[in-house]
């Protein structure tokens, strides 16, 4: 009886799976069937080469698209959605500079497109243009001082610190429990490096403890926390805040690595060998783990476990200098 049950089970599935999977097969063949069919009644129609291009762009048949989208903007070239997509499909084609005019063309017709503004955007912030930085001014205004995490990560790579702090706390006034706002700002806070002219270690506690309270088991916040105190030197308590992301790390060798590093600069050299020895464990081609912990036995006289782990390291690295150095002495 009960294989009897099992066998109506298993046919139930078989069933259901194969008959989704021809439902998908068929709902592919009958959109494309139905832009074909249109398509041979009116082969000079822009909108509908346009919807099959992103039809084949939405199933990485990017040949197929780049034809269509040619051919449309060949009959006219100042359709926005044609230039808009045009863009998407040369982009994904890695002939950025199509991307660029497509887009750009796109703005001339329509200042107010919004799609191809930030598109176009991301592409000279991306590519480091010069002019990412005016156009990023204009969104500003035209967003009423609101703008994605994504264009305020751009500002923090040009070094304009204040400006994103300024659109953080925008973002916080609208959302006070957006993640990414909190997350940002605490990095900004804490970010130790000699172009960073708002650091403030007081306000980046307080931004890692809010984010802590509001979301206890994120680990990244744990790690972006042990590593300001980490660059600031404060040892014992970057590994102790390591050491509670491990909780909830799902691949944590970087933490186990810092801990190893927070370890060693305390003089706790055989515990560090055994966080580096855990982050191995984790991932064995870890070059650097290799490093440490290879300089390490050195250090605590072990030559030949030394040996071996600069012999690891030009295992993953075979002109790795600091191993050659040290196996040549």
């Amino acid at each position: 009886m009960k294989k009897n049950k099992f066998i109506v089970v298993f046919i139930f599935f078989c069933f259901c799976f194969f008959n989704c999977k021809n439902i998908k097969q068929d709902a592919f063949i009958s959109s494309l069937d139905s832009l074909n069919f249109l398509l041979d009644k009116d082969s000079l129609n822009i909108s509908l080469l346009n919807s099959r291009a992103k039809f084949f762009l939405n199933n990485s048949q990017l040949d197929l698209a780049k034809d269509d989208i040619d051919q449309a903007y060949n009959i006219f070239k100042n359709d926005t959605d044609v230039l808009l997509n045009r863009g998407d499909i040369y982009f994904l084609l890695n002939e950025t500079r199509i991307s660029k005019q497509s887009w750009e063309r796109c703005l001339n017709l329509d200042p107010n497109n919004m799609d191809c503004r930030e598109k176009l955007v991301n592409l000279l912030c991306a590519v480091k243009d010069s002019g990412c930085k005016s156009m990023i001014d204009t969104l500003i205004l035209l967003h009423n001082g609101m703008l994605s995490h994504s264009f305020i990560v751009y500002l923090k790579e040009m070094n304009e610190y204040r400006l994103a702090i300024e659109l953080l706390n925008n973002n916080l006034s609208d959302n006070p429990k957006d993640k990414e706002s909190l997350m940002m700002l605490s990095l900004l806070y804490s970010d130790t490096s000699y172009m960073n002219q708002n650091f403030n270690a007081s306000l980046a506690e307080e931004y890692f403890n809010k984010i802590i309270n509001i979301y206890p088991t994120d680990s990244q916040v744990f790690y972006n926390y042990g590593k300001f105190k980490q660059n600031t030197n404060q040892y014992k308590e970057a590994i102790e805040l390591y050491d509670k992301g491990l909780n909830f790390a799902n691949q944590p060798k970087n933490h186990y690595y810092n801990m190893g590093f927070c370890s060693m600069q305390i003089g706790d050299n055989v515990t560090a060998i055994d966080y580096f020895s855990k982050s191995l464990q984790i991932d064995p081609s870890f070059l650097l783990a290799y490093h440490a912990r290879a300089y390490l036995y050195e250090l605590i006289n072990q030559k030949e476990k030394a040996k071996k782990d600069w012999k690891n390291c030009l295992m993953l690295n075979p002109s790795y200098i600091p191993a050659l150095e040290a196996l040549s002495n």
